[in-house]
């Protein structure tokens, strides 16, 4: 009896024995699975990751490029633009250009004809300052109409190269304080290319005087906000180093006069 139970008592603790192991088997089993779910999981969020921070990065490089633009090209360019420009064969026998006022960008672009008759082609494209909150620039089509040397505006200042646009909104150099091309509003200068007006259209004294040599009395003239600076691109601005001492005149103004000039 005694030795039954002995043979007994082995053969079970052979099979609890065999029975540990295959539970150790199946926890070892489950455990590498979980492990390998884990690496996956993890392997997962850094590809995501490092996606993420690649398409910021191409973003950022996409960015940084948009903002240092250089001078936009003077190339005539054909473009379709995002806005219809609606003239005439009537408006188009008399006129050169016509241009586009891009309140959004603070682009000016001057367009003349192509084969069609259509003003579709690039010639030149200005950085200007439209006007800022609460003095916005007005939307719309308009005609030119006259035109002054030095204008006084509304708030008491002085303007070089002005061209009615409508009312009592111009295009026009950055402001004076005083009819002397010596006492430009230097900081306001600086502001080109972003909204600082009080509505009128803001240019460089180059610039503006471009405009008032060439854009002709009824020229059409659109104004429109788009994110499209236009097809010429957005010129880079000039800047004045407020400590020079030539800081009252406009480095562009191409009087003979300027100290800007004079080596």
């Amino acid at each position: 009896m005694a030795k039954y139970t002995r043979n007994t008592n082995s053969r079970k603790y052979t099979k609890h024995q065999e029975m540990m192991k295959r539970r150790r088997a199946t926890t070892i089993i489950v455990l590498a699975i979980f492990v390998l779910i884990l690496a996956l999981i993890i392997k997962g969020c850094t590809s995501s990751t490092a996606k993420k921070k690649a398409a910021a990065e191409e973003a950022s490089r996409k960015a940084s490029s948009a903002e240092t633009t250089t001078e936009a090209s003077t190339e005539p360019v054909t473009y379709e633009r995002d806005i219809a420009f609606d003239t005439d064969a009537a408006y188009a026998s008399k006129h050169k250009y016509c241009v586009g006022v891009n309140r959004q960008e603070n682009v000016v672009t001057v367009y003349e004809k192509d084969s069609d008759g259509y003003y579709t082609v690039a010639v030149k494209a200005f950085a200007c300052s439209c006007g800022k909150a609460g003095s916005e620039t007005p939307l719309g089509t308009y005609t030119t109409a006259d035109k002054y040397e030095w204008l006084k505006m509304v708030d008491g200042t002085y303007a070089q190269y002005t061209l009615r646009i409508t009312d009592q909104i111009w295009f026009h150099s950055v402001p004076y304080t005083a009819k002397d091309k010596g006492a430009l509003e230097y900081d306001e200068f600086n502001k080109l290319g972003t909204s600082a007006s009080l509505g009128c259209v803001r240019l460089a004294a180059a610039d503006a005087k471009w405009i008032y040599d060439n854009v002709e009395w009824k020229s059409m003239v659109f104004i429109y906000d788009s994110e499209t600076p236009g097809p010429l691109g957005k010129p880079e601005t000039v800047k004045i180093d407020t400590n020079n001492k030539n800081k009252g005149w406009d480095p562009t103004d191409p009087d003979k006069a300027n100290p800007w000039a004079k080596k």
